[in-house]
């Protein structure tokens, strides 16, 4: 009996309790644990570390994870209503056997069960339901984490989408075979329950439970080496493409995979005589931001055909291989669904638009945000709360630069550096710590990245091994040398190799200890190292050192942790193989000098993200001061990115209406090397205007809104002159904070969908500036017979605005969309800028940039809307009466039926800020620079 047959019992029992709706208190947790005591005393089992068992099973059960957050276009919600019409589990039964697997024997948190429930259905809805759709294509993206669970997600996603009626399912899974294989075999374990290596074919992971649905599918690829789609295989293997099983395939995102499954469908579909299959397809684009995307495209080729009138091909024009197969692909299929899965989606963003000249993969139909769990050891972890685990190379090593000069020429000897002996030390010191802990038959991995050049990493592994031989033979012959070397990582000093000196194990233990993701982790620690030398030996022993590429070498040395159902102990030495997707089971060290050029590179390679219980205070990354920097960079940029897309969800703004930002670095990294449609734009609101582009028609909406405003004005009415202007009232030096608190939190809900009206923000942002009043407008037009309306006993004609219209029509008929990106008259600001308005000629006086040089504090105006005119369907001339036939529904939401009158009324804002501080200075505005999918910009301007 050891620490985890009680756990796994007392998890069973706990899972039991809580199936019957009871909460897992710590307390319950305690009592369930200790009850097992009666049965395995501690006197005949004294190696049972009860409180670690606890300890272990508070950390599953208080793991939280938020919702995913989630944009469609036009979206049409069915899920809910489909599982309403099909409520039983036999209704869902590849999804019911998914969730079993995942708790019964993942033993995954039922938070994160629910998670993956909760934004698989979110992500179906933004596909269509193929019982009720003749025809559609849909194009999503979905953007989670490195090493965070995305695999887990689309799995779901799959045994969902086949239990709706998806009847073919193509994984595109990355670029290289293990990878392909790795994914196969989580096909394999969590849709098909089977698996066939070597024409053996056996049971595995939801077909090995009891009780469980009998789902059938046919798979089109296998497990094996050579197990990627080929036709011959296909058809000796009696796949039906006619029959009602789903057919599931997990190929290479490669040429030829490609190219095999495209003309296998041809043939197929075309034995039918058809030009396209009526089977619904999903298309899940794992790492959909690598290879997939049109690298040779140039915004000049924009509006140039591919093929022109004489069927010429235009070589320069023609799409990249990968990304033509993929968009062939989708075409086989008149019912289609193309979802990408990416930690790191900044080239997918920048897509262009489909246009009649290109077919492109742009997400167009819903982009969905996974959370990640509590206890998952991300980037922000490291590099924004600053927990320990970072060990910076010493910088006159010079082991980057010798590896540099390899590049060119033949490798003849290649000097092991201080610096990669101590991450083996430190892959042994965490090991034994792991086994202390009772993790032995846990998987435990080293990552050594160095170059992608398999020349270097083969020459590495054998100086490597090497030098491991040498540390095995010290430790077995009690080396006192070595174990004193071994004992200073523990204990912490100065270490060579290393920039500074090294902390000792408690100080990580208790920085981890003392971080809420991790409070209640087992991180038992033993008194003295002495008691580590008999784990330390049993650790050694059990270590194997993989080289892990293409190169023939190395043929066969795969990682294949499921075939250790006790553990693996692996050094993992490589370069591209394992810079994407490939997950090393049980990281703890990671060597890393490779140096990227590009934000998704860098960040893809760092497989040290993921999921550590009990150990995270173990892990450790050595890596040289400048990649530490640039991973700052990337966290900041991965900062202000997901506050974009947050705020364009809480929008809810189409894909194609909102500018997601990606910051620049400051240092030599680029944001991506697949450009797209990308555009350079400065992010700052000194010294200009920005206004809302689009306008939300939802009637609560816009109640809400004119309910705050009219809260406000009704606070602040002892700041205007009414009688002024004819056209407007303006409160003058009103307090940011106390009388304008209703605008903040999201409260006032406006389409951020340029990023830039952010109440928040900007109130931060005035007031590290020196403002702490601004003045607040309230705009229409001169009262005439038309519609006014009464603010504070003074009546404004209402704002006469049609919305914009491409070829008369309107691309959202839920959102006013402002025509030209003008709100107000064109020499609006220039009204607020006293004498100096007669010194400036009329362009100036229509230019934000000039004008805003003499705003004496910034000024946010509310442009009262006719709402006729906002609902109207069609243009009407100023002027003119809107027709009632012409309406978009909601108007009649905003009226009193006893009276006529209007109760709310939709407002356009603009926000004018000034070009310099309140003493005249220029404005230090920390401005930023980004880039934008400018076809997007152009779209919502």
């Amino acid at each position: 009996m050891n620490n985890k047959m009680i756990k796994d019992v007392a998890h069973a029992t706990l899972n039991g309790l809580k199936n019957t709706g009871k909460d897992i208190t710590t307390a319950i947790i305690r009592e369930t644990v200790f009850s097992f005591q009666n049965i395995y005393s501690p006197d005949i089992y004294p190696n049972i570390n009860w409180e670690g068992v606890i300890n272990e099973l508070e950390s599953h059960y208080t793991i939280t994870i938020g919702i995913s957050e989630t944009l469609y276009n036009h979206r049409i919600p069915w899920v809910r209503n489909y599982k309403q019409n099909n409520p039983n589990l036999s209704d869902f039964p590849f999804w019911n056997n998914y969730k079993r697997y995942l708790s019964e024997i993942q033993q995954l948190p039922q938070t994160v069960i629910d998670e993956i429930d909760q934004s698989t259905d979110a992500i179906l809805d933004g596909m269509s339901n193929p019982r009720e759709t003749d025809h559609f294509e849909k194009k999503g993206l979905v953007i989670g984490y490195v090493q965070s669970g995305k695999t887990g997600n689309y799995v779901g996603l799959i045994n969902k989408a086949i239990d709706v009626g998806y009847q073919f399912i193509v994984v595109l899974a990355g670029m290289h075979n293990n990878l392909r294989q790795q994914t196969q075999f989580r096909i394999d374990q969590g849709v098909n329950g089977k698996q066939k290596i070597n024409g053996v074919e056996t049971k595995v992971g939801v077909g090995t439970l009891m009780n469980r649905f009998d789902n059938q599918t046919q798979s089109l690829t296998t497990a094996d080496v050579k197990g990627d789609f080929n036709s011959a295989a296909a058809n000796m293997n009696g796949i039906n493409f006619n029959l009602e099983a789903p057919l599931i395939a997990v190929i290479k995102k490669n040429v030829h995979p490609l190219k095999n499954m495209n003309k296998w469908l041809e043939n197929v579909i075309g034995i039918n005589m058809e030009s396209q299959s009526n089977k619904a397809v999903l298309i899940i684009d794992d790492e959909a931001d690598q290879a997939s995307i049109n690298n040779n495209f140039k915004l000049e080729d924009l509006d140039a055909p591919i093929v022109d009138e004489d069927g010429n091909i235009d070589e320069e024009n023609r799409p990249t291989a990968i990304n033509a197969g993929i968009v062939d692909l989708i075409n086989k299929f008149s019912r289609r669904c193309y979802t990408g899965y990416t930690a790191t989606p900044y080239a997918n963003v920048l897509i262009p638009l489909d246009n009649e000249h290109h077919q492109s993969i742009f997400p167009e139909d819903f982009i969905v945000r996974l959370k990640q769990p509590s206890n998952y050891l991300g980037p922000e972890k490291y590099f924004e709360e600053g927990l320990p685990g970072i060990m910076e190379i010493n910088s006159i090593e010079g082991f980057p630069g010798q590896l540099k000069s390899y590049y060119k020429e033949e490798l003849e000897e290649l000097n092991m550096p201080d610096s990669l002996k101590v991450a083996a030390k430190q892959f042994i010191v965490s090991g034994a710590l792991r086994f202390f802990r009772g993790q032995e038959r846990s998987h435990m991995s080293m990552l050594i990245h160095v170059s992608h050049l398999t020349m270097i990493q083969n020459g590495l592994g054998d100086v490597f091994k090497n030098y491991w031989n040498e540390l095995k033979d010290s430790i077995e012959n009690n080396n006192e040398t070595m174990w004193t070397e071994l004992s200073d990582l523990f204990h912490g000093g100065n270490i060579d190799g290393l920039q500074v000196q090294v902390n000792n194990q408690q100080f990580y233990t208790q920085a981890y200890s003392e971080n809420e993701s991790f409070a209640n982790n087992n991180f038992d620690l033993p008194t003295n190292f002495s008691e580590l030398r008999d784990h330390i030996r049993s650790f050694i022993a059990a270590v194997e050192i993989l080289v892990v590429n293409g190169h023939k070498d190395n043929k066969g040395q795969s990682l294949d942790y499921h075939l250790y159902p006790h553990g693996r102990k692996v050094i993992a030495i490589g370069g591209n193989t394992m810079s994407r997707g490939l997950t090393l089971e049980g990281l703890h060290t990671s060597y890393f000098i490779r140096h990227a050029r590009t934000f998704d590179t860098l960040m893809q390679m760092g497989r040290w993200f993921g999921y550590r219980s009990n150990y995270a205070d173990l892990c450790r990354i050595i890596t040289t001061t400048e990649i530490a920097i640039d991973f700052g960079e990337i966290c900041y940029a991965d900062t202000i990115m997901n506050e974009n897309i947050s705020a364009m969800i809480r929008s809810n703004a189409s894909p194609r209406d909102f500018l997601i930002k990606i910051r620049q670095s400051t240092t030599s990294l680029s944001v991506t090397s697949k450009m797209g449609v990308a555009g350079p734009m400065r992010l700052s609101w000194a010294g200009g205007e920005v206004i809302t582009n689009s306008i939300s028609r939802k009637p609560d909406t816009i109640i809400n809104n004119h309910n705050i405003l009219c809260k406000i004005i009704d606070r602040i009415k002892d700041r205007c002159n009414i009688n002024e202007f004819d056209n407007k009232l303006i409160f003058k030096n009103v307090n940011i904070d106390g009388e304008l608190d209703e605008l903040k939190n999201d409260n006032f809900l406006i389409i951020n969908n340029n990023g830039s009206l952010d109440f928040d923000k900007i109130f931060e942002f005035y007031k590290k500036s020196g403002y702490e009043t601004i003045d607040v407008v309230i705009v229409g037009r001169k009262p005439g017979k038309q519609d006014n309306y009464t603010f504070i006993d003074k009546e404004i004609g209402l704002a006469q605005r049609n919305t914009a219209r491409r070829n008369e029509t309107e691309p959202n008929p839920n959102h006013f969309k402002v025509p030209n990106g003008k709100l107000t008259d064109a020499n609006y600001l220039s009204d607020f800028i006293g004498d100096k308005k007669d010194e400036l000629n009329i362009k100036e006086k229509r230019t934000p940039s000039v004008t805003c040089l003499y705003l004496e504090r910034p000024i946010i105006t509310f442009v009262a809307l006719d709402p006729m005119f906002f609902y109207s369907s069609i243009n009407v001339s100023r002027g003119d009466t809107p027709s009632i036939e012409n309406m978009h529904s909601g108007l009649e939401d905003l009226k009193d039926n006893d009276f006529g009158q209007y109760i709310a009324l939709p407002y356009g804002i603009s926000i004018a800020t000034p070009s310099c501080l309140p003493n005249s200075r220029s404005i230090n505005n920390n401005s930023v620079d980004v880039l934008v999918n400018q076809m997007v910009n152009d779209n919502i301007n």
